[in-house]
This record gives C-alpha cells, sequence and structure tokens, in this order.
C-alpha cells in the first residue's frame, strides 16, 4: 500500500510533507481576458491570498469567468476562507459570472463548496480540470 508521508511515490509523484511544496499563489493571466486563471500551490497564507486578492480590488471590470487551480495546493490558513467569501461577495455585480474551483483535495474541495452558496454568481467545484474549462466555455 502506497500512502502519503512514507516517502514512497503516490500516483507517480513523490509523497512529500506539505512544507516540502513550493507555495504559491498567483494569477496566471490578463484580468480584463475573459477567463482569468489563478493557481495555487504548497501551504497558501492569508498574506498570499490577500496579495492575490489586490490584483482585483478596485476593478470594476472582472474578467466573466475565473478558474482557481487549487489542485497542487497542500492546505490553508484559517482566515483564507474569509478571503474567499470576500471575493466571492465582491465579485457579484462586476462582470463575474462564473467561478470554477478545481481540486483534488476532498478539504479543500469541502471548503470552497462551504463558500460557494454565499456567492452571488455560479459557482462551481470540479475534481478535473477538463470539466471545470468545459463548464466555463458555456
Amino acid at each position: 500500500m502506497v500512502g502519503v508521508g512514507f516517502g514512497r511515490p503516490t500516483r507517480g509523484m513523490e509523497a512529500r510533507h506539505y512544507t516540502q511544496l513550493p507555495s504559491e499563489l498567483h494569477t496566471a493571466c490578463d484580468l480584463r481576458a475573459p477567463v482569468a486563471h489563478v493557481r495555487g500551490g504548497g501551504f497558501l497564507t492569508r498574506e498570499m491570498v490577500d496579495a492575490t486578492l489586490d490584483q482585483w480590488r478596485g476593478e470594476h471590470e472582472m474578467p466573466s469567468r475565473v478558474l482557481i487551480d487549487l489542485r497542487d495546493v497542500a492546505g490553508y490558513e484559517a482566515g483564507c476562507a474569509a478571503l474567499a467569501h470576500e471575493f466571492l461577495r465582491q465579485s457579484h455585480g462586476r462582470r463575474v459570472q462564473r467561478i470554477a474551483f478545481v481540486a483534488t483535495s476532498s478539504v479543500l474541495r469541502t471548503a470552497a463548496k462551504l463558500v460557494a452558496p454565499q456567492a452571488h454568481v455560479h459557482v462551481r467545484v470540479f475534481a478535473d480540470a477538463a470539466a471545470a474549462h468545459h463548464w466555463l466555455a458555456q
């Protein structure tokens, strides 16, 4: 049996502790593009999420679709959920129509599902990036 924490490969990847993963969160395209991509990795801090959201604060014209890729995220600080809620609340009334979260972690998918009902835009959570892209394209 292969498992996380035993130092053996998991699904073709070397299993590593989250502190060994590079931590990053960035926007991967022009914010005025039809779909903005946000990609994270490692352990996310409140400061990282806040800095990423600063790119959208004060913008009246946000992208109509946002893909938030959390597949490489190993965990997050407690304050990150409140910032995600703020982002979802602020996206209402600005051009945003759909937000797709992609996460392989059941914890991250659950966290995204918990904040989704409070959004005034369409939010869905996916385990597969291709399915998320397909939904955003509709």
